[in-house]
């Protein structure tokens, strides 16, 4: 049940945008997006009676306000998928009611784990940056089980996206080639997804000296559900995955090779960080947005001119 033919995507729907509460409102009226990108961990606060966090209504209420009618998709930040001892337990009660209040479309989550134990019977520690996952069978058995879950638990489809990092080459088994030889089997075992981050890939071009056309070559690309593309900096002569200005053309010429390749696309997204966004101004991302709508539509006529 694993081959190109049986796997099947959600409905595409088109070019998206996170939601920015300090971006302009009218941004999200523009023809060129069509579904919204929802962080729900930025629409939290701390759980007063626990050690956690919870939806803050206000917060819920005033974003579904701004999005209006559009779709929504959810990309998480906080569960830490890949924990050894346990994901944040948190995080998956935040999202039941985050679920229960505003329905999406899929979800999504990074390939990274931000804590470790402390191996002392006192508990985690975080880590204080999402780090990459080894690359071994162990990895693979634990992140497929949970994104299974997570599949069956919401009834959508869940992706995972290839993490950024600045650690060169990660240990791990020697049959587990790569990150992308890692993810394949992850996505196989776990049936779920994947969102492309085409930045991320860029920066582990630069950093860590992996081929990233190759690397799209190998990768199951009939999983790929979302595509991400954004802009970085760079800092100390690394490739910073900042999400603050514009996309590079390196990762637009990504785009190019990717897209036509991805049977199941149903998402772009043009991600932006709220105090980048805001500096960076409207006129700046509704031209990021049209260039990158431009692409969705060009494919979306040739998909239908080979069909």
């Amino acid at each position: 049940m694993d081959n190109a033919e049986m796997w099947c995507g959600p409905a595409p729907l088109g070019t998206g945008l996170p939601y920015v509460p300090g971006l302009d409102p009218e941004l999200y009226r523009l023809a060129c997006i069509d579904f919204v990108e929802i962080v729900p961990d930025t629409l939290c606060g701390p759980d007063r009676f626990g050690d956690g966090i919870i939806l803050l209504p206000e917060a819920l209420e005033r974003a579904r306000a701004i999005c209006g009618a559009l779709p929504i998709v959810v990309h998480g930040v906080d569960l830490s998928i890949g924990s050894a001892r346990r994901w944040n337990e948190s995080y998956i009660r935040m999202l039941d009611a985050f679920r229960q209040a505003w329905p999406f479309r899929w979800h999504s989550e990074h390939l990274h784990f931000q804590t470790i134990d402390r191996d002392d019977g006192r508990g985690e520690v975080a880590t204080g940056v999402p780090l990459p996952m080894p690359l071994t069978h162990e990895a693979i058995d634990l992140v497929a089980e949970r994104a299974s879950a997570l599949t069956q638990r919401y009834g959508v489809p869940f992706l995972l996206e290839n993490a950024a990092h600045y650690l060169g080459t990660l240990p791990g088994d020697a049959d587990i080639e790569d990150e992308a030889a890692l993810l394949n089997c992850i996505v196989a075992r776990g049936r779920c997804g994947i969102l492309l981050d085409l930045h991320n890939l860029h920066c582990n071009a630069v950093n860590n000296g992996i081929d990233a056309e190759d690397t799209l070559d190998r990768l199951r690309l009939d999983r790929v559900i979302e595509i991400h593309v954004a802009g970085g900096s760079w800092s100390e002569g690394f490739r910073l995955d900042a999400h603050d200005g514009l996309v590079p053309e390196a990762v637009w010429h990504l785009l190019e090779m990717a897209l036509p390749r991805c049977p199941n696309i149903a998402g772009l997204t043009f991600e932006i960080m709220e105090g980048h966004a805001v500096h960076m101004g409207s006129d700046a991302i509704a031209g990021e947005l049209e260039r990158l709508s431009a692409a969705w539509l060009h494919h979306v006529a040739a998909s239908q001119a080979t069909s």
